[in-house]
Parts: C-alpha cells; structure tokens; sequence
C-alpha cells in the first residue's frame, strides 16, 4: 500500500503555527553591545565589527570604547562582547556590570592573558566566556556558536548575523536528527509514526528558514513538498534495510531518521548559501532528493551500517530519558 505524504488537518495546522511562530522568533530585536579596549589589537576589533553587522532593522549593535561606556549598560543588551587588549581592569569592570545585569558576556582576544576574568559568585561568572585565538576563524566559529547559545533569540540572531546561520543549523539539526531518531524508533516498534517525521521535517525546515532571514511565504509551502516528500523517502529506507538485519529494525529505523534529517538540513542550508551568494539555487526538492540519493545510493551497505550505530548510540540514550 502506499504511504501518503500528506499531513493531517490537525497536524498542517500546528506546523502552520510554528511557521507563525518561526516568524515572530526571526523578528525579535536584538540588542548587541559591543565594548572595545583602546589597546586592542586593530585585526580582532576590525573582525568583531564586521561580524556583528546586522542586515536586518531588528538587531541594534552599540559599539563603544571601554572607560567611556556607561554602566551597567542601558539599554539592557541581549549580549555583550568586550574586545580586550590588556586593560585588564577595564575589561573585568565592564564583564562584572554586564553579569550583574544577567547579561551574557564574551571577552575577545588574541591571547587568554589579555582575555582576564573577574572574580564573581558560580551563577555570574557563568555568564562570562572567554573567546581567543590568533586565527581569525577560529575566533569568528568560537563568537558564532557562544551567541547562538547564550541568547533564547538566536533565530534573530543568526538571521541578522550571517556567520552565525551555521552554528545555528547545527543546533537545529542536532535537536530535530534526535526526535527523528525516537520518532523511528519508536515507530517501528509501534507502528511508523510518518506523521511525526514528517511534521519534523516540516518544523525544522521552516526553523531553518527564518534563521536564514527568510519570512513566511509561498515559496516555503514550496519547499516543505520537498521535505514531506523526503520525510516518505527516509521511512522507505528504514522499512528495506531492517529486511537485512530484523532484530535491530528500532536502531535501523532511528538511524535513518537521524541521517535523513541531517541530510535535510544541509540541503536546506546550502539552497539559501547558494541564494544568497547570487548562485543559481537547486529547486528545492531537487536539493533533498540529491542529498538522500548520495547517502543511501553510492555504499547502501554502508549507510545502513552507519544508520545502525546512530540508531543505536542517539536512540537509546533519547529512550532511556523518556
């Protein structure tokens, strides 16, 4: 019999809902308070002032030197990054103002010694992170994920903030790939629960949208046929590779809904890189039909290996928390 793709009535709705809510999280201002230290190397503070330029009118970045900022900071920011360079006591001032505000904090450097922190109570001093590094990247991938993290608005965040889209689509991936894996795992003990994967898909492709600054459209209606569709195609895969080893069809099942979501997220990433830099992007369902076709078609028996041990190692950890 066939499956159908489709989603329930009460199902489109919450998916409908999340889109609502997808939009309403890509929206929120944000406030961005950026303290430098007048002896700062040139190359770090230039780094951090072309990351945190917004492409959006919902993100304010406030840039100021150290000793001349007013603290604590008003208005209150949603995180603070001081660039440090060996005003140590200006740099712990400004670190300990902004905690004490329950405002996150990144103290970047080249170095950890001019990246000093201040002596505070465990649940401040847990608000501080020190972010350092002579290379360039390697500081930029460090800021990325610390603000996509610190902040309950890191949709805004990474839609306003290009470099930090990626850390955010891993978070999404991660989270999404392990509901997948219990959605498979469970279903196949159950009965395939393809309503659930699917509605997955459907969340974090709209998720991953917003991050990328894309609103609420037609065109997203476009792209969640391909994810639905995709959704079917990774369930087709688990129901033929448990024929090879039955006993383990829950670990099977959850892999593939692990890798399958995976596989989803990077296509969709890449779709709106390709737009945004100017290239001519794959249709949409092209880009997931491409990303599945690889995994399971170039070594199938290894994609089922490799299926089996995520199953294994994602699924019964989720499992045994339920």
């Amino acid at each position: 019999m066939a499956t159908s793709s489709k989603l329930p009535m009460g199902q489109m709705a919450e998916v409908l809902e999340s889109a609502r809510e997808a939009d309403r999280e890509r929206l929120e201002h944000v406030e961005v308070a950026i303290l430098v230290d007048s002896q700062a190397p040139r190359p770090v503070v230039i780094s951090v002032r072309d990351a945190l330029l917004p492409v959006h009118s919902n993100a304010a970045v406030r840039v100021q030197l150290l000793g001349e900022a007013t603290l604590p900071l008003s208005p209150r920011p949603d995180v603070c990054v001081v660039v440090a360079g060996g005003s140590d006591e200006l740099v712990k001032k400004a670190a300990s103002s902004a905690a004490r505000q329950g405002v996150p904090v990144a103290i970047v450097s080249e170095s950890v010694l001019d990246a000093p922190r201040p002596e505070l109570p465990e649940h401040l001093a847990g608000l501080i992170t020190t972010i350092f590094s002579v290379n360039e990247a390697v500081r930029g991938a460090q800021l990325s994920n610390w603000l996509v993290s610190s902040t309950a608005k890191s949709t805004a965040i990474a839609s306003n903030f290009p470099f930090c889209r990626r850390a955010r689509v891993s978070d999404l991936m991660r989270d999404y790939a392990n509901k997948n894996a219990v959605v498979g795992a469970i279903g196949s003990r159950g009965g395939s629960d393809l309503v659930a994967m699917t509605s997955n898909q459907a969340r974090l492709a709209l998720d991953i949208a917003a991050s990328y600054g894309r609103s609420l459209s037609m065109s997203r209606v476009q792209e969640l046929v391909g994810v639905v569709t995709a959704g079917v195609g990774y369930r087709a895969v688990a129901r033929s590779a448990t024929s090879m080893l039955p006993g383990l069809s829950w670990a099977l099942n959850a892999g593939v809904g692990y890798l399958g979501t995976v596989a989803t997220a990077n296509a969709i990433a890449s779709h709106y890189e390709r737009e945004d830099a100017g290239e001519q992007p794959l249709p949409h369902l092209r880009a997931l039909a491409g990303s599945l076709g690889t995994l399971v078609t170039s070594r199938p028996s290894l994609y089922v290996i490799r299926a089996l041990g995520e199953g294994m190692a994602v699924a019964s950890g989720e499992l045994d928390e339920q």
